[in-house]
């Protein structure tokens, strides 16, 4: 037993063992010829730099999971991003020097660092067993990185939207937002790139990039998973734990969870590219109510400030007066009818554009080399200039082209082209050059319009609809969408992977352009099977161009299906207000893909099937024709959402699949709350609700909750400005007792008293109902097995006996 091994075992802690290697370029075996050594090292109260033969490397724990690990050729360490919001712990540091090595505590982390060649083994108080060791070269060949020794069984999750399989081993993935127009299935990059993957040996790793940068996992070299880029130092932080909630838990620690969203966020927001006037605005709001679908917002596209192809006048942020005669008096005629008006802008400013000059005078844009404004002369809306969000004086100017329009009453912003979507290397912005903050570009734009708010409008929920970010940018409350996918099958199929992916990286309301967006012909079936899976997604926005995203443009028989659809959407607004709540309380995504729930590598390859929230799994249908699904139901018992059907999971079955009708199902023990559909959300009403228990013999135990608030007010969970429902069930073959009760918080329009339905689903005629110890009336409907029981409360808890 080696000391190392003796050391660990007086702790009495089970510890986890990963292999990490930083490296430059190729990481091929010929750069191994020259090993790095351990020269000496330093300690300090919250950290141990090591200087080796080839640099420097800090060592620090942010907490019992997660390593910081910096590296700098010159021991100059570059601070984290934006993207960071821990910090180190203060904790103390242990060392045991030997001649062949250093064995380290850091607080609860363990480290056994070999000194030649340089070799540092990281180990943390988790249960799993697994070796991996970090070791240089690290700066060589003009790319400086880090590798990880991957296993031949190895699967790695990450690098943010892609639309290809989620295990990304044998990929070599550039790490750059691009635009990729007209995607469909197998585009590997895309508009939204992360630095952050997960290893199914349970740890996780976030290369704080915010240069465009290379993950080659097991590409060029097949037992290699290396992250590098140009720059010369870099900073990488590294998670482990049991399994991958416990990992994604780290992360939100590391780098937040995002606001509550307004309410009407969550309901349906109507987009084309675009509508043309103020007229025809009004008319499709006017279509759409009167076809009776609900209806949260409409969002305009480039033509609000000019008119399109030939004179687009981007960079105006004025509105075109020809077509747009009275905005402000459209904007509070729509908002009168519960649809709120959202605006696009883009960080682009045409040289014709109104504000062009000025903005060039301060020195707002990104530059050349000689300080002038930089012109992309091939843009393809016209020759333009990039803002340079970094410069907070440019920041505070654009805000204040906002603010005006926010006065008159925009409810949201749309983000466009914020890759950004034509961006050379050669220009410069106050915090460098485009290559090396390439990626932050859309970040530091939403960083101003959340700080913003937070300073003019602190009550004020923001909804920015964005295509592109960095880590952390979930913080300033963005709502990316998957860019500009193909109309089609193939499209569709896509979109399964990049919300995924992204739910599990800490960006929680990616969502895509509901029917597709370019290309492709109108397609009925396509249309209908892509609003059911949006149905169940964390954002609901029809978006297309040519072809009509509005249902009201399609037959009677589709309108029929996509109406029952966004009204099933509107029923579960309180479970996915409460899904919305757990995020930002908690940090736990709305979409989630098997693993998350059950600890299966196998179920690594799966992602045509995911929870939605934690009670529901959702199996759309992503093939024309198609009218069965077979479905791998997790471990435990699943009631059909639709039919009531019980299905015992753990096996694959084929489920029905009509048009009309999608595989969803309700986890055996859950409890989900449900309202009538409204038309919009300005309407949601909890004064009356439903709370469905979907009863089994074998749960014996379940727990749930709900949370309500205004839907608007930004700081309402601090102030405590909410109510937080307790659902718990316990069974046994006598008797099944449902207590309900609340945190009694106080909110604008909160009821005194609410009637609740209370649905007890899969259940059998019971002999009596007491409600708070008194016998109550009940409703027992045979055909589709349910108790219906009707309950008033107020601010008292409520128990309920069933026997």
């Amino acid at each position: 037993m080696s000391p190392f091994t003796t050391w660990k075992s007086r702790f009495l802690i089970p510890l986890h063992l990963f292999l990490i290697s930083l490296v430059t370029q190729a990481g091929s075996p010929a750069e191994i010829e020259n090993p790095i050594y351990l020269e000496k090292y330093f300690q300090s109260s919250d950290h141990l730099t090591l200087k080796t033969s080839d640099g420097y490397i800090r060592l620090q724990t942010i907490n019992a999971q997660t390593i910081y690990v910096s590296y700098a050729k010159d021991s100059l360490f570059l601070s984290p991003s934006d993207a960071v919001i821990a910090q180190p712990q203060v904790s103390t540091i242990i060392i045991r020097n030997s001649a062949e090595s250093l064995d380290v505590r850091m607080g609860e982390s363990y480290l056994s660092i070999k000194k030649n060649p340089l070799e540092i083994k990281i180990l943390t108080g988790v249960n799993n067993q697994e070796e991996a060791v970090l070791s240089g070269p690290f700066n060589a060949n003009q790319r400086t990185g880090i590798n990880f020794k991957l296993d031949s069984r190895e699967k790695i999750i990450g690098g943010g939207a892609r639309a290809i399989e989620m295990n990304r081993s044998g990929k070599r993935l550039q790490l750059s937002n691009q635009a990729n127009w007209g995607y469909e299935w197998g585009a590997d990059q895309l508009n939204y790139s992360l630095p952050v993957f997960y290893s199914s040996k349970k740890f996780m790793v976030f290369f704080d990039a915010p240069q465009r940068a290379i993950a080659d996992i097991g590409h060029t070299v097949r037992n290699q998973f290396r992250i590098d880029s140009k720059e010369k130092a870099f900073n990488v932080y590294v998670m482990t734990g049991t399994d991958y909630r416990s990992l994604l838990s780290a992360y939100i620690q590391l780098t937040g969870t995002q606001p509550l969203p307004p309410l009407w966020a969550l309901g349906n927001l109507q987009s084309r590219f675009g509508y043309q006037s103020q007229q025809q605005a009004t008319h499709i709001v006017d279509s759409m109510l009167e076809a009776k679908y609900p209806l949260d917002a409409l969002f305009l596209d480039v033509y609000w400030f000019g008119k399109g192809v030939g004179d687009f006048r981007m960079g105006n942020l004025t509105w075109e007066e020809e077509n747009w005669p009275t905005p402000k008096a459209m904007v509070q005629n729509l908002k009168s009818k519960g649809v709120k008006t959202v605006l696009i802008t883009e960080p682009y400013f045409l040289t014709t554009s109104n504000n062009y000059a000025e903005a060039a005078q301060k020195g707002f844009f990104g530059t050349d080399s000689l300080g002038q404004p930089y012109v992309i002369k091939d843009f393809w809306f016209g020759p333009a200039s990039l803002l340079d969000v970094f410069n907070p004086r440019a920041g505070e100017w654009f805000w204040q082209k906002y603010q005006p329009l926010i006065e008159q009453g925009i409810a949201g912003w749309w983000s466009d082209l914020g890759e950004p979507e034509k961006h050379p290397g050669g220009i410069f912005y106050q915090k460098g050059r485009a290559d090396q903050i390439h990626n932050v570009y859309g970040h530091y734009w939403s960083k101003m319009l959340s700080d913003n708010y937070q300073k003019h409008y602190p009550k004020k929920r923001l909804f920015n609809l964005t295509r592109a970010g960095y880590a952390g940018s979930q913080r300033y409350s963005v709502f990316p969408w998957s860019g500009t996918v193909k109309r089609s099958w193939s499209g569709l199929k896509a979109q399964l992977p990049i919300m995924l992916t992204m739910s599990m990286s800490g960006i929680p309301y990616m969502h895509s352009d509901v029917g597709g967006f370019t290309e492709g012909e109108k397609d009925e079936e396509l249309y209908t099977r892509w609003v059911q899976l949006a149905t169940f997604s964390p954002i609901f926005r029809p978006h297309g161009e040519k072809e009509p995203s509005e249902p009201i443009y399609y037959s009677p028989e589709t309108q029929k299906i996509v109406r029952k659809f966004i009204e099933l959407r509107y029923e579960l607004m309180p479970y996915i207000y409460t899904m919305a709540y757990q995020q930002t309380a908690h940090g736990r995504p709305l979409v989630r893909p098997l693993i998350y729930e059950q600890e299966d590598d196998f179920l690594v390859d799966i992602y045509d099937l995911y929870y939605w929230g934690d009670n529901m799994l959702v199996a759309p249908i992503l093939e024309a024709g198609q009218s069965t699904r077979r479905v791998g139901l997790p471990i435990g018992n699943w009631i059909h959402f639709f039919s009531n059907e019980v299905y015992a999971g753990g096996r694959t079955v084929d489920v029905s699949a009509p048009i009309s009708e999608m595989p969803v199902f309700v986890k055996a023990g859950s409890f989900i709350p449900t309202v009538k559909p409204v038309t919009t959300l300005d309407q949601f009403n909890t004064d009356n609700l439903s709370i469905s228990y979907y009863h089994h013999p074998e749960i014996t135990s379940a727990t749930g909750e709900l949370y309500l608030d205004d839907g608007e007010n930004a700081q309402a969970i601090e102030e405590g400005a909410y109510q937080l429902f307790t659902f718990q069930a316990e069974n046994s073959e006598k008797e099944l007792s449902i207590d309900i009760s609340h945190n009694d918080g106080v909110y604008l329009l909160r009821p005194g008293r609410r009637n609740i339905e209370l649905l007890i689903k899969n259940s059998t005629r019971p002999e009596h109902v007491k409600v708070d110890g008194k016998n109550t009336d009940f409703r027992y409907h045979p055909k589709d097995k349910h108790i219906q029981i009707q309950l008033t409360m107020g601010a008292d808890p409520v128990h309920i006996r069933i026997k």
